[in-house]
């Protein structure tokens, strides 16, 4: 597709009660995050569902840079959150 992009966000805390400080504090340095870009979020979302994947967002909301997002739980990726965003 013309115009599609990698993007790496590098982070880092900027206080320890943050959500990056306590995802170090806790397990160290990693990959706290992957985001995936998905063709049809809702599609996405159910198809996870439906193959007993723990979401934290079963419906679509509002993240970064204006993108409608959807979290999959870390509990269901080996303990990485992974963000789904609409394409």
């Amino acid at each position: 597709m013309t115009g599609d992009v990698t993007n790496v966000e590098i982070l880092e805390a900027t206080g320890p009660d943050t959500p990056i400080g306590k995802f170090l504090e806790k397990r160290g340095p990693g990959i706290q995050q992957l985001c995936l870009a998905v063709d049809d979020l809702k599609e996405m979302i159910n198809h996870l569902i439906k193959n007993d994947i723990q979401m934290i967002d079963t419906v679509p909301r509002m993240g970064a840079h204006r993108s409608m997002i959807a979290i999959v739980h870390p509990k269901s990726t080996g303990g990485i959150l992974i963000e789904l965003k609409q394409r």
